[in-house]
């Protein structure tokens, strides 16, 4: 299962630990429209710097995918919340942490039966 990537290019390690999981880091560039494209993403990692970079999170919301922002501005990002992400990471986070939790949100995220429904929960890591 993926994980698209918006924002610098992660760190070796973060990729190789979650190789090692069994989930795949990929790095994009956002486009507008770019996660409809992607229905077997299992989450999306934002790198949260302006209000504008909301979109993203809207359109991953809009597709049923969970994200994870990670940012320097935490206040501001938690303030532009419309629609909220599912994670909120402050910089500067640990490879470790972003691995052990994005896998996290992917698991949460995956339903356990046809009829499972997900139930979304705010959640903050410092």
């Amino acid at each position: 299962m993926d994980a698209f990537y918006f924002g610098p290019r992660p760190k070796p390690e973060l990729t190789r630990m979650m190789d090692k999981a069994g989930y795949r880091i990929v790095h994009a560039h956002y486009e507008k429209g770019i996660l409809a494209s992607v229905p077997t993403c299992g989450a999306v990692v934002l790198h949260w710097k302006s209000k504008r970079d909301q979109q993203v999170i809207e359109e991953a919301k809009a597709a049923g995918l969970p994200t994870m922002v990670i940012t320097a501005k935490l206040a501001d990002a938690y303030a532009a919340r419309d629609p909220l992400a599912d994670l909120y990471l402050e910089e500067p986070a640990r490879d470790e942490d972003v691995a052990v939790l994005l896998i996290d949100l992917i698991r949460e995220e995956q339903p356990v039966g046809a009829s499972a429904t997900s139930s979304h929960q705010m959640k903050f890591a410092a």
